[in-house]
């Protein structure tokens, strides 16, 4: 029997949301004090929300910092809550302090001077900011990293994306869509159904030997594609293993009932090339689970607060992304390992801390209760959906609001990497041995699954690669 996909994501959504706004966003309900600062320029950082017919927005600056002069169609209301700032509005001065609000008439010139670490300014803008919501603002740097397509969609959404050593590149095609390939090898730019087209789902039989919906994918360092099936519509979860000097199945791994029943929603792989082991991502029921490759016995990590979401609110060109008629509240998301395998790294796709655990703890089956005892804060992330680590222990995370991929260094220093405004929604990334970051785009968001409304998306949707 086939299953609309859409349904199946808006059938489980309700187990990682909440219940604070209204249907067709005619309210918004959100907190600015759990959400993620964006860093817009050296010692500028913004939070923002918008609605129909106006903007809020929330800076925080540090002394010296500066947004140049620039005007645009909107009244603006600014309100300094903490330190002082310079404006300058046609060629004069206003110096405005703690308590201090300014209103800047429309179409006026105006830049901004910070004056004093931790200032804190409100401002208000009336109409919205189309320019912040369609990222056409010239007056905020703009990177000067060149993106490279290395692959274009026209009719379906790339989920994750996978290297080879010798540079190959995989992607899943992602469920939402019913699309009918799963997964495919770009070839001249050109999505190829990979390994054949017989193991696509398309119009063949679900079935042992077919696709089902697979989402997470990654190349070891044995060379091997190794792809998780989440088996939405099937009911039941695989991990696939495919040869790449043959183009063949390696091996087809099910998972019981017990550790992966029915509305399961595994979406995301690390492997343990020389140890034989994976270890996955479940947002349904959030939890790890650490698979024996060699015995093929596994075993569930769950209920620990860190694999839960944070109440914290995906907020995307000023709004608050909803996941099945509710503001999105995913677990779990993504998970990946230290370059020795010893240390398994992971957070919520909500949420904002970055945790480490030891591997060990799952090879030597230890009980929950030192798992969870042993798991701490490696450091903060940005709301997210992918992640990659380098041999340097740099991990490099999707920043779904900010448009960009972070960069959170071996010492726990988080940076933005790349910040473009082509990067709606980067779901996933990979990077290769000859020291590129490949990046998925599919503007997700805008699905049925997460707006509740008819898909807006606007293809072409993208596969792009930045030099590290």
């Amino acid at each position: 029997m086939k299953y609309n996909i859409s349904i199946i994501f808006l059938a489980i959504a309700g187990t990682f949301s909440t219940t604070h706004v209204t249907a067709q966003q005619k309210v918004l309900h959100t907190y600015f004090n759990k959400g993620i600062w964006e860093q817009v320029d050296k010692g500028l950082q913004r939070k923002w929300v918008t609605g129909s017919e106006s903007t809020f927005a929330h800076w925080k600056m540090e002394k010296g910092a500066h947004v140049p002069q620039h005007q645009h169609p909107n009244e603006q209301v600014t309100y300094i809550t903490k330190g002082s700032v310079r404006v300058v509005i046609n060629n004069k001065d206003h110096i405005v302090k703690a308590g201090g609000i300014l209103i800047i008439p429309a179409n006026t010139p105006h830049e901004f001077f910070c004056l004093e670490d931790g200032t804190e300014d409100l401002d208000f803008f009336a109409p919205v900011r189309k320019d912040w919501v369609d990222n056409t603002a010239t007056y905020i740097p703009q990177e000067k990293k060149v993106l490279e397509v290395v692959a274009q969609f026209d009719d379906m959404r790339p989920g994750n994306v996978a290297v080879s050593k010798d540079g190959r590149v995989f992607a899943t095609i992602h469920p939402l869509g019913n699309p009918n390939q799963q997964l495919v090898e770009i070839v001249n730019g050109k999505a190829v159904p990979f390994p054949s087209a017989s193991f696509q789902k398309n119009k063949n039989t679900l079935g042992d030997l077919t696709f089902d919906t697979p989402l997470g994918i990654i190349v070891d360092k044995k060379n091997r594609l190794w792809m998780i099936d989440m088996g939405l519509e099937l009911g039941k979860t695989r991990l696939w293993s495919f040869d790449l000097k043959k183009n063949k199945l390696l091996e087809k791994i099910e998972f019981t009932q017990e550790i992966a029943p029915k509305g399961s929603f595994i979406q995301d792989v690390a492997i343990d090339e020389d140890r034989g082991w994976a270890y996955l991502a479940d947002i349904s029921n959030p939890g790890i689970i650490a698979l024996n490759l060699k015995t093929k016995k596994s075993r569930r990590f769950s209920g620990h607060p860190s694999l839960q979401a944070e109440d914290v609110d995906m907020i995307i060109d000023g709004r608050v992304t909803d996941f099945g008629g509710k503001p999105a509240r995913v677990g779990i998301n993504p998970i990946t390992l230290s370059n020795d395998r010893e240390t398994i790294f992971f957070g919520a796709m909500n949420g904002t801390t970055w945790y480490q655990v030891p591997a060990k703890l799952f090879r030597e089956n230890a009980d929950d209760t030192v798992i969870g005892n042993s798991i701490v804060k490696f450091s903060e992330k940005p709301v997210s959906d992918g992640v990659a680590t380098d041999t340097k222990g740099n991990h490099y995370i999707t920043n779904l609001g900010g448009h960009s991929i972070s960069k959170l260094d071996a010492n726990g220093k988080l940076s933005s990497f790349i910040k473009d405004s082509r990067l709606k929604w980067p779901d996933n990334i990979a990077l290769s041995e000859d020291g590129y970051l490949y990046i998925s785009v599919n503007q997700l968001n805008t699905t049925t699954a997460f707006s509740g409304e008819p898909d807006a998306g606007k293809p072409p949707y993208f596969i792009y690669r930045i030099k590290l």
